[in-house]
């Protein structure tokens, strides 16, 4: 048995099944002719873009504009030599005098006051006539407006007797300050309506009371223990109601030692 060492060797199995191609040149990219305004047409492609290439041929760069060989402008216009009333003789040049020269030099050294724009808009403002609104109508009673339209003005708004009191308001006015005054005028002279009690009636009056009282005790002592009946119930009940109240007239008199009293005829 004998064995083979092989060291040196080019063999490659990746590139059995590899095919050499044949190197294809490819054509040439497409460029656009350029025609005779291209360059032209290349600086006002924005300017132009839906009216296409211009057709006026471009002046020569080299042929430039000079002076004096343009349009003449109206601002350099000069009047005709032969009409003399175009002709305007310049002004002769005057020395200043020294008062002059001074009247310059101050208000050359007058001191610039910046303006007050604030001060000035708010005095503009003032003197401003004020708008006046919309003439609207309201047509609910939400509140809803529209504008005015023309023939739907109200004019009772533009006479002169709107606004002022009615005649027959002012004369209501006019009895009622005269009744008011007339009440003032004879507010001293009339006679009180009620009178004091002198101390004597009032002692009178007190001692009218506790006998009512003193005769009304007797005839509730004078009562029947039993009240079986209907009248005997009523008659003991008006009887106690009766001394309740004389009790509470009795104490108002005794409490109070000024009383003043109406007369039953001027009450009636």
């Amino acid at each position: 048995m004998s064995v083979v060492l092989i060291t040196k060797h080019d063999e490659n199995i990746y590139n059995i099944t590899k095919s050499i191609t044949p190197f294809q040149q490819k054509p040439p990219r497409f460029t656009k002719r350029k025609g005779k305004f291209h360059h032209f047409y290349k600086r006002c492609v924005k300017l132009h873009a839906t009216m296409g290439i211009p057709e006026e041929i471009p002046p020569d760069p080299a042929n430039y504009l000079k002076k004096h060989t343009g349009k003449p402008s109206y601002s350099s216009c000069q009047p005709l030599k032969d009409d003399k009333t175009l002709i305007n003789k310049p002004p002769q040049d005057k020395v200043p005098t020294l008062k002059e020269l001074q009247e310059l030099q101050k208000e050359i050294n007058k001191p610039k006051t910046s303006k007050n724009f604030v001060i000035h808009n708010i005095k503009k403002v003032s003197k401003m006539k004020v708008k006046d609104p919309e003439p609207r109508v309201v047509i609910d009673r939400i509140g809803t407006s529209k504008p005015l339209k023309g023939g739907l003005e109200p004019m009772f708004t533009k006479l002169p007797e709107f606004g002022t009191k009615p005649k027959y308001l002012v004369r209501f006015n006019k009895i009622h300050q005269k009744v008011n005054q007339m009440k003032k005028d004879t507010f001293g002279t009339e006679k009180p309506k009620c009178r004091y009690i002198t101390k004597e009636e009032r002692d009178k009056l007190l001692d009218g009371l506790k006998q009512n009282w003193e005769e009304l005790q007797k005839q509730y002592q004078g009562l029947p223990i039993l009240t079986d009946t209907i009248p005997k119930r009523n008659r003991k009940l008006k009887i106690e109601s009766d001394l309740k109240q004389i009790e509470k007239d009795i104490v108002l008199v005794e409490r109070h030692p000024y009383i003043y009293v109406y007369d039953d005829n001027e009450l009636s």
